[in-house]
């Protein structure tokens, strides 16, 4: 089930972005970052900082690298590309997992500016972001003229984390948020039920040993209120349908190309996006 990554973030980023004024050093700035629960190392360049959670309003304004290493040694670490602008805070929420994909957070950047405007990146591209619960848009997604004060957004994409952050917008100044979406991680596929009703049909499937299967993952895409993933017949999103395949269900796996699995789907070859799936092994069930 998709978790919701809500976290300290919507009260901190009222903290600091609220009357978010210039630091008084005008050609110094300032560095923040939570890791919420989880204790980590911080380094600048591959300069020692401090532990999580921290924050410095006298760092030379420049572009670094920030890398956060978690103390359990369990949890990776993870290299931050970001900007301090003079006279004013970057912030960097982070939220490190068992593996690089599972690990996702929010970073903002914030310099003065002739108007006001706030710019949203996610990685990856194409997340669903909806801002002050209004229409459902794409990033990434350049905001202006936006009303001073606080603001809240939401975004998500099939088999990621759901982020939800607040955000303090200050006239005359450039926000960027950098999303870094978590991929969701998914409980293995045990049952065996599964597996022969996925098998069921396919001669080939059956008479081998151990048969790759592909699994639908989540698409937030529904046809007659069940959630479905397109099927081509060509791994190229203007290839012709073949049909639906039902999330959640295991078809077997034929071949891959970039960005594209092969399943036997109805009798044929069909191509489905690996964005929404993924491959996995198991023993198929022997003939009776």
């Amino acid at each position: 089930m998709k978790k919701l990554f809500l976290t300290g973030i919507l009260i901190f980023s009222a903290l600091v972005f609220s009357g978010c004024n210039p630091l008084e050093w005008k050609q110094q700035a300032g560095l923040q970052v939570i890791t919420q629960e989880i204790n980590a190392s911080l380094f600048l360049d591959d300069q020692y900082l401090d532990k999580t959670p921290y924050i410095n309003k006298k760092i030379k304004p420049g572009n670094y690298t920030l890398r956060v290493q978690p103390d359990d040694s369990s949890l990776v670490p993870y290299d931050i590309p970001i900007t301090l602008n003079k006279g004013t805070i970057t912030v960097v929420e982070w939220q490190p997992n068992i593996s690089l994909e599972n690990s996702g957070g929010t970073i903002y950047e914030m310099k003065k500016g002739s108007d006001t405007k706030l710019d949203f990146e996610t990685i990856p591209n194409n997340a669903i972001l909806t801002f002050d619960e209004g229409i459902k848009q794409f990033s990434p997604l350049s905001l202006a003229d936006i009303a001073e004060g606080n603001h809240t957004f939401e975004v998500s994409l099939p088999s990621y984390e759901t982020q939800q952050r607040a955000v303090n917008v200050i006239k005359n100044h450039h926000i960027t948020l950098t999303i870094i979406l978590a991929k969701e991680i998914l409980e293995p596929v045990t049952q065996p039920t599964e597996i022969e009703e996925a098998l069921e049909g396919s001669t080939e499937a059956i008479l081998e040993k151990n048969q790759d299967m592909v699994q639908i993952l989540k698409t937030g895409f529904f046809i007659n209120d069940e959630e479905v993933l397109r099927v081509r017949k060509e791994p190229s999103s203007a290839g012709a349908e073949l049909g639906f395949a039902k999330v959640g269900k295991t078809y077997p796996y034929k071949e891959e190309k970039t960005g594209w699995f092969s399943i036997e789907f109805e009798g044929q070859i069909g191509w489905i996006s690996d964005q929404f799936s993924q491959k996995v092994s198991t023993k198929s069930a022997e003939l009776n």
